[in-house]
């Protein structure tokens, strides 16, 4: 899954070339949901379901996972390299860890705590590399807006996946009908909102942008977050953000052999540091889950 989803990143970077990130949220997001939400109608039929007591839910994943995550990550993605932008995404666990305190009542131990303390510092080398693109457009304490705007994206994502947690646990919804029904509004949210910025309104080749947004839709939005929603079913959303460490490495690989990107040494140094510092803090639900297996 992570393999797919690293992927996506690099893809977008090419995508961008063509379009502005508003445009690119809105069409992809608005095509995926399309087709999952067809898909959700004829099979299986019965989880083709939508109840207004939970639109309060919805509008939330609509708004913070589909719209302002993919718009800000794009806008972030635009001018620095992919593997640094699915680098910064590696600090989901720890968002994810706050989110699940706040909401679902999960207790944060020590042993976690410490490994918050050593993963934020991982991210001070990654984040000492910036592009001549990101201070053309300057900073806020010596981080880049668009460093900005991939660390406000991840902390929306957590907070919709966490929503969409609670709705497949206990609402019972079928993970492709809520992707299918939030893409398709997000994405037109997302094509309203470029009618209203000037400039967002444009593709240039549209053969070539055509043929790389199905592969992003196919890759991410159909497989890639449908898995990632499966997935909820069977294990927790910190494990699941804990295994996106996976996520840089094939990034990082795609941006050298496909984009001409230079891995920096702040890349493994950062990537070292966050690694012990998100062991760290995952030992205790690692444990928790060992003893889990062996009970059953």
């Amino acid at each position: 899954m992570y393999a797919l989803l690293a992927g996506s990143f690099s893809m977008g970077k090419i995508l961008l070339n063509h379009t502005s990130p508003i445009f690119l949220t809105g069409i992809r997001m608005f095509i995926a949901g399309i087709i999952l939400l067809t898909y959700q109608y004829f099979s299986p039929r019965e989880h083709f379901k939508f109840s207004t007591k939970h639109l309060a839910l919805y509008a939330q994943i609509i708004f913070f996972g589909f719209y302002l995550t993919y718009i800000l990550r794009f806008w972030g993605l635009r001018d620095m390299a992919s593997y640094k932008a699915v680098f910064l995404y590696n600090i989901s666990p720890f968002s994810t860890a706050l989110y699940s305190y706040l909401m679902l009542n999960e207790r944060i131990t020590k042993k976690q705590i410490i490994g918050l303390c050593i993963g934020f510092v991982g991210l001070i080398p990654i984040l000492l590399t910036t592009s001549k693109a990101e201070q053309l457009t300057g900073e806020l304490f010596f981080i880049s807006w668009q460093e900005w705007a991939i660390i406000v994206s991840v902390f929306a994502s957590s907070y919709s996946w966490i929503l969409i947690r609670k709705m497949i646990h206990h609402k019972n919804y079928a993970p492709a009908m809520i992707n299918g029904l939030c893409m398709t509004a997000g994405g037109t949210l997302a094509l309203i909102t470029a009618c209203f910025i000037p400039g967002s309104l444009y593709i240039t080749e549209p053969i070539t942008f055509a043929g790389w947004l199905i592969a992003v839709i196919v890759i991410s939005n159909i497989i890639g977050h449908n898995m990632y929603g499966h997935l909820l079913k069977i294990y927790t959303a910190t494990f699941i953000s804990f295994a996106g460490f996976l996520s840089p490495l094939f990034a990082a690989f795609y941006g050298w052999a496909f984009l001409g990107e230079t891995i920096t040494w702040n890349f493994y140094i950062s990537s070292i540091i966050l690694f012990i510092g998100l062991y760290v803090f995952y030992q205790d639900e690692l444990k928790n889950r060992n003893l889990n297996l062996l009970v059953e």
